[in-house]
């Protein structure tokens, strides 16, 4: 009689052994998890990281692309089989649309398309800015993208003197008014007047205000360029910021428009106070640098007294920034602040 020397039968216990050590957590669980767990600790403790060496500047700037990393670490863990992380990472991609998803529902259409009715056609106008970066060979196309758009208002920063000769006569043709100052300048439909340059920060003038005559009544209007960021060097820009927010602040304007290349995105702490006073014109993400692939949004359309009915980005020729531009007609107007609280 043959024997059977290699075969043995578990016992119930030994089974049960194993089957509790498929279940627990292997070390690519464990990875999943730490991973899930600094995502979502950059997500809501950003502003705790130290702005040494441009560490802030960096995550703050890009920080809804956490979401993309997010869904790959989720899509990666189910593939492995790790289904102890993916749980950890399911939930920091649920907390991750927590935050952004209403960003991205919020948004409507674009600026040039949106649907209205007769009176608000009558009463909405369009506003735009464009970096159009300083030395740009297809300044000229570039605004001519601008004027198409049917924007009534265009807000211009990096204009040298070269490139203001080229597109004075474009859009000098389509807009009976403007105003310039440094390196910034704007174009309306509509009256400009008191403008004057502001002082945020360098040597030269790169912003200005200006009143403009809407049909919805006079609108005070900035147009900003602050200085530029560097990782490890944003001091320059938050001291710019902090300036422009104290101007936003002691300035009791019904209706007012901010309006330029901030180099600042929304999620950057910087831009925290004047986001607490003012709204944010964009659609969705609105991302517009850098223009090939746009990953973060420096420049914005701020305002307060107005309703914003339509937003969108505009690609322009040999500019490495989108233009963004804003639908507004009269809204509900934000509580203004006097000159004697403003903060230091």
């Amino acid at each position: 009689m043959d024997k059977d020397i290699g075969t043995t039968y578990a016992t119930a216990t030994q089974r049960g052994l194993l089957e509790a050590r498929r279940r627990r957590p292997r070390a690519r669980d464990w990875v999943a998890g730490a991973f899930a767990g600094a995502f979502t600790v950059l997500l809501f403790g950003h502003g705790l990281v130290p702005e040494a060496n441009g560490m802030a500047l960096v995550i703050e700037s890009f920080l809804p692309w956490l979401g993309v990393f997010m869904a790959g670490l989720l899509m990666v863990a189910l593939l492995s089989k790790a289904w102890f992380g993916a749980i950890p990472v399911a939930a920091a991609l649920i907390a991750w649309c927590v935050v952004f998803l209403p960003v991205l529902v919020a948004g409507v259409g674009p600026a040039s398309a949106v649907d209205t009715t007769e009176q608000e056609a009558a009463s909405g106008w369009t506003i735009a800015t464009q970096n159009l970066r300083a030395g740009n060979p297809d300044a000229g196309a570039a605004v001519q993208e601008l004027i198409e758009s049917g924007a009534d208002v265009v807000v211009l920063q990096e204009l040298t003197g070269p490139t203001l000769e080229r597109i004075s006569p474009l859009l000098d043709g389509t807009y009976g008014h403007r105003q310039t100052a440094g390196t910034v300048g704007v174009w309306s439909r509509y009256p400009l007047s008191q403008g004057e340059p502001l002082a945020l920060g360098l040597g030269w003038s790169r912003a200005m205000s200006v009143q403009l005559e809407s049909p919805d009544g006079p609108v005070q209007l900035y147009a900003v360029h602050l200085p530029s960021v560097r990782p490890g060097d944003v001091s320059s820009r938050n001291n710019g910021i902090k300036k422009l927010t104290r101007i936003v602040e002691t300035d009791t304007s019904p209706r007012m428009l901010v309006v330029g290349d901030f180099n600042t995105a929304n999620t950057d702490r910087a831009f925290a106070p004047l986001l607490a006073v003012l709204d944010d014109a964009r659609a969705g993400f609105g991302f517009t640098w850098p223009a090939r692939l746009p990953a973060t949004r420096p420049d914005h359309i701020l305002f307060r007294g107005f309703t914003m009915t339509g937003a969108s980005v505009i690609s322009s020729p040999g500019t490495d920034h989108l233009a963004t531009m804003a639908r507004l007609q009269p809204g509900t107007t934000r509580p203004t602040y006097p000159a004697t609280n403003s903060t230091s």
